[in-house]
């Protein structure tokens, strides 16, 4: 397997490794994205690399200079669990992306990426998302898909100002972490994909004394001292909004965070705020005048549908369960164009999972989505009409709609991270 020590000669000038988390290795890391990303990226790193729960499972792929050791290009491959309609997924975030400016255009990243969907193979990663820059990790086959960075402005005196002197909030502490494992879990089961809970990962990003933007921290609402609630809030990367996640509140509840956050650290002329429109804490904000100004997915890569579609198997066969189609005896087959997934039905019962290269059987083909653009529909990010609006050549056999809507409907997803 390629781990930590992993080493190749790629040529002459270059070769390629993993960090075997060595103090020389991590200054040299380290200086890599400084220059890359700038100063501000630093102690980020050193938190990540030094102290996060998992980071005997994170691996830092770079390329040095063979004549000098100096490290140039760097990828990181950081490994999340995601719940997909209760089924866990391991999933891996792609991370600290970069390449010195003298050295671009040279396929360095190109290089490492084919060494982390390696690692993708070898450790059983469905599915890799980042949060990274528009339009370059195409070239890899990534497609935005579920909500990540939708922001909204809204004015200070938009804000209620009514006296809720019973509703207090407070910093969360450790013994506050059950609390929260409750609520985000029963909020969870409200979404088709959510970050798996895990308390460690969970304390290392949210239990900060105070918030940046590389660090968010938890609140604790309570009504009369008892806990009715609670909001993660920190600042984004170009520390321009507020990043606030919460599961439901009741709006004098969301008036007092609102509050809160105009008083913490200080009034701003707007208010700055990334919040997932399809939430209620979203809706609230457009109900008293807020508007959304912009908004940003995440890049998701699945490199084997196959094992994708089989890992998902049950979710499938117990949507058909609870449907019209529960005695389903057919061949499903859904294809990019590139490949055909065939879900070969039994009663119900999915008894075989089949691939097959090349350009579909029009004929026989249930559903066509154009390489990655597919995943818009398998992740429940938007449905095939929705699709098909805008890409022309997404097309599905008008006798198989009502299946597939069934098969995966449109549901929307709180993706997350610990990094």
């Amino acid at each position: 397997m390629i781990e930590k020590g992993f080493f190749t000669k790629l040529n002459e000038q270059f070769s390629l490794r993993i960090s075997t988390d060595s103090n020389e290795e991590f200054l040299k890391i380290l200086e890599l994205n400084v220059a890359v990303h700038g100063e501000e990226i630093k102690e980020y790193i050193k938190r990540i690399y030094k102290e996060h729960p998992k980071k005997k499972d994170i691996l830092w792929f770079y390329i040095e200079e063979n004549s000098t050791g100096q490290i140039i290009s760097s990828i990181t491959l950081l490994p999340l669990e995601w719940q997909f309609e209760g089924k866990l997924l391991p999933v891996c975030e792609m991370g600290f992306v970069g390449t010195l400016k003298e050295y671009r255009g040279k396929g360095l990243i190109d290089k490492l990426n084919e060494f982390y969907e390696r690692v993708m193979i070898e450790r059983g990663y469905l599915l890799s998302c980042i949060r990274g820059i528009p339009y370059y990790y195409r070239r890899f086959g990534y497609e935005f898909v579920l909500s990540l960075d939708e922001r909204f402005s809204l004015s200070p005196n938009q804000i209620p100002s009514m006296e809720l002197n019973h509703i207090d909030i407070r910093k969360a502490m450790r013994k506050d972490i059950d609390y929260i494992e409750n609520q985000y879990n029963s909020n969870s089961n409200n979404f088709l994909i959510s970050n798996s809970f895990d308390t460690e990962s969970f304390y290392f990003k949210f239990m900060n004394d105070s918030y940046d933007d590389s660090k968010l921290s938890a609140y604790i609402i309570e009504e009369n001292g008892i806990p009715e609630g609670y909001f993660l809030i920190g600042m984004s990367f170009d520390k321009e909004v507020h990043t606030i996640i919460t599961p439901q509140l009741s709006p004098p509840q969301m008036i007092k965070l609102l509050q809160h956050i105009i008083d913490y650290p200080k009034k701003e002329q707007d208010l700055n705020l990334n919040v997932a429109e399809f939430s209620e804490f979203g809706k609230f904000i457009l109900s008293i005048g807020g508007k959304l100004q912009s908004n940003y997915g995440w890049q998701i890569k699945v490199p084997d549908l196959k094992r994708f579609f089989e890992s998902i198997k049950v979710v499938l066969e117990n949507r058909i369960e609870k449907s019209k189609f529960n005695n389903l005896s057919k061949t499903v087959i859904i294809s990019d164009y590139k490949q055909s997934i065939e879900l070969i039905f039994n009663n119900g019962k999915i008894e075989a999972i089949k691939s097959k290269s090349g350009y579909p059987d029009v004929e026989k083909c249930d559903v066509r989505i154009p390489g990655a653009t597919l995943l818009k529909l398998l992740l429940g990010d938007r449905t095939i009409d929705e699709i098909n609006h805008i890409v022309k050549d997404a097309r599905i056999n008008p006798s198989s709609k009502n299946l597939i809507k069934i098969l995966f409907p449109q549901v929307n997803s709180i993706p997350d991270t610990y990094y």
